[in-house]
């Protein structure tokens, strides 16, 4: 199962600032880092993606066990900044986090 992780505010859906939240949150609990191609690389199991229109993240719920505390993290600011959270099927394909 995937955890989406929308930039909107509940309940009213407002869109979440910055716009670039997802990918600065990414790289701040370590699941990112710049490659030898000086691309940024994401670790298998998470990606900055767009939900109808709006910046998010998409978790596969494994990266709990591979990597707890980011999960952690990550998880705890969706919460505190009472982000939309829905659960999805699916899986993240290796490689595609990778921009």
């Amino acid at each position: 199962m995937l955890i989406v992780i929308e930039g909107v505010v509940n309940p009213d859906r407002q869109k979440f600032r910055p716009s670039d939240w997802a990918e600065m949150l990414i790289e701040g609990v370590g699941l990112a880092h710049f490659g030898p191609n000086h691309k940024i690389h994401y670790e298998n199991g998470v990606e900055p993606a767009t939900t109808d229109g709006h910046a998010s993240i998409i978790i596969d719920e494994a990266l709990g066990r591979t990597h707890p505390e980011a999960f952690s993290e990550v998880l705890r600011f969706a919460d505190e900044n009472r982000l939309h959270v829905f659960m999805k099927e699916g899986t993240i394909a290796q490689g595609i986090g990778q921009s």
